[in-house]
């Protein structure tokens, strides 16, 4: 039994005749009839009795007649159902980042996201890397942005979104002493004591590889808090960071810091966007996650975010 069938059916029973029925479906009559006796034999029961009048429903056929009425309204409930929740999906997301992330991130996309699907309640989170990431694992958020910290992470799925560049943060000279070169070496780096993350993070994980990588060992001190507060710390000469132009892009209109990008070699951190596959996937979910590669791409172009932007094939 299917669909078709069903149409079949109902058009028989509104015309009182397979003959007129076969008309306003545009359909050959003996396709009509075969179609018919078919389900006829399936049910295992005689739908119509035909006369020289035309054909009538007998009592299975008025049993079978709401059940086939039931069958098509439902599927025409559920298109329409389905074309509401399309162009207009509701429903509340939680997005996990880190601080840097949702610096960038953040405004774009909840203003996108206030235009495009007013139905949206978008819960920004931020922790550390590790800690994003166990907010998706344990189910606290729906997406998560992470980054390569060299876990393994199984039963995550997870699509690059950027290789973003890194950046050696000085507080910007006095107009007295001249502008600092646009790069800084890794070599370089280590006559300076730098502010970084350490342990399990992502930052300090990269870090890592580039030390393995070059033989050089940096001078490192724990932050000052939150990513703001070490900021501020730069800004007034206080310390030396090591981020992405994501976390400080906000900042070099007012001449108070200089970012000079580290090359020999190029240090890029991956940035994922991640979901768990065992979840049930919502509308809203792959709605905000193709809102989130568009930002992305957006602040990519303008600038702010630097780096390698992922583009997959389509």
């Amino acid at each position: 039994m299917n669909h078709k069938q069903l149409h079949h059916f109902l058009a028989v029973t509104r015309a009182h005749s397979i003959a007129a029925a076969a008309r306003s479906l545009d359909v050959a009559q003996p396709a009509l009839s075969l179609s018919i006796s078919k389900l006829e034999h399936e049910l295992k029961t005689q739908l119509f009795t035909r006369g020289t009048r035309g054909v009538c429903l007998t009592e299975s056929g008025q049993l079978f007649h709401r059940y086939a009425q039931e069958v098509i309204r439902g599927q025409e409930r559920l298109l329409v159902d389905i074309a509401e929740l399309e162009s207009n999906p509701k429903g509340t997301v939680v997005l996990a980042m880190n601080q840097a992330t949702d610096n960038i991130l953040a405004l774009p996309l909840t203003r996108a996201a206030a235009t495009l699907y007013p139905g949206l309640d978008l819960d920004l989170r931020t922790g550390l890397s590790y800690e994003v990431t166990d907010m998706l694992k344990n189910g606290t958020a729906d997406i998560a942005i992470i980054y390569e910290d060299g876990s393994d992470i199984p039963g995550i799925r997870k699509e690059l979104l950027i290789r973003e560049s890194m950046y050696f943060l000085n507080q910007r000279p006095s107009s007295g002493e001249g502008a600092l070169p646009a790069e800084i070496s890794f070599a370089e780096l280590a006559n300076y004591e730098v502010v970084t993350t350490t342990g399990k993070e992502s930052l300090a994980y990269i870090l890592q590889q580039a030390e393995n990588q070059t033989g050089i060992r940096l001078r490192k001190r724990r932050p000052y808090g939150q990513l703001m507060t070490s900021l501020r710390f730069a800004c007034e000469g206080h310390c030396r960071l090591i981020l992405p132009s994501s976390a400080f892009y906000h900042l070099e209109p007012a001449p108070l810091l200089c970012a000079q990008k580290i090359t020999e070699p190029e240090i890029y951190r991956n940035v994922y966007i991640a979901t768990d596959p065992d979840r049930p996937v919502r509308n809203i979910t792959l709605r905000l996650t193709e809102l989130i590669r568009q930002c992305t791409r957006e602040e990519f172009a303008s600038g702010r975010w630097r780096g390698m932007l992922n583009e997959p094939q389509r």
